[in-house]
């Protein structure tokens, strides 16, 4: 097993960031990392985990833009009704929920769907709204 590098490291940031999955990034490294040893080295590096998760941002961010350049060559095929198939156009729907639901769960505040408000006052004090005139 790989003992934690920079190199190590930084190569498993640039494979998350280039839109590879986190298992196959870590089996294909020259010295392969288990997921349990990556989750650890995470849980003990807060800067770690920060970078990582930006990768994983920024890779849907790429994911996103390959989905919109796809889109945009069925809109300019849809010109001839056979050259856009029902099933890429399916495909294309489920591959953009799919990002859109990754997304929600790494940054559910720009993403999410939920329009929860919580609002909470000290126990000593009455809780009041007032409507501005």
């Amino acid at each position: 097993m790989a003992k934690k590098s920079k190199a190590v490291i930084d190569e498993v940031i640039k494979g998350v960031m280039n839109g590879r999955t986190i298992k196959k990034v870590l089996a294909g490294l020259k010295d392969p990392i288990s997921f349990q040893a990556w989750s650890n080295w995470l849980a003990k590096d807060q800067d770690l985990l920060n970078r990582y998760h930006q990768a994983k941002i920024s890779a849907l961010d790429f994911q996103l833009a390959e989905v919109k350049d796809e889109l945009d060559k069925c809109v300019a095929d849809s010109i001839d009704p056979k050259a856009v198939s029902m099933s890429r156009v399916n495909l294309l729907k489920i591959k953009s929920a799919n990002i859109q639901w990754e997304l929600s769960k790494l940054m559910p505040k720009n993403y999410g769907t939920s329009q929860q408000i919580q609002v909470s006052t000290p126990k000593d004090e009455a809780f009041t709204i007032r409507w501005k005139e």
